[in-house]
């Protein structure tokens, strides 16, 4: 059962990046939106590659240039990438590990 939710899910989410590639963002969103819950009813995890490829305010894959800024801001020890979506203003910062030469001192 669970590796055919798997399947299901992978399935959904690359048809709803074909379908924002081609311009119909309402259909891309309804099978996100489908895709998480079956995930949900099957109790399975969403692989990170999955997970950090669509808005979760307004559903839509999130596509570099098409729906999505991406900027990376240097901060003191750590670095961030900062995922903007473009069609709802949707923020999210991921950490950037610092490199150990970095942060050894003398």
């Amino acid at each position: 059962m669970k590796s055919i939710a798997r399947e299901r899910v992978e399935i959904l989410f690359n048809l709803a990046f074909e379908k924002a590639r081609a311009g119909d963002f309402d259909l891309a969103r309804r099978y996100i939106e489908i895709a998480l819950r079956i995930a949900g009813k099957a109790r399975i995890k969403i692989p990170r590659k999955y997970k950090r490829s669509y808005c979760r305010k307004c559903f839509a894959p999130l596509i570099p240039s098409l729906t999505l800024s991406v900027r990376i801001k240097s901060e003191g020890r750590g670095s961030r990438v900062v995922y903007r979506c473009l069609l709802c203003g949707w923020v999210r910062r991921y950490m950037v590990k610092a490199s150990k030469r970095g942060l050894r001192r003398g």
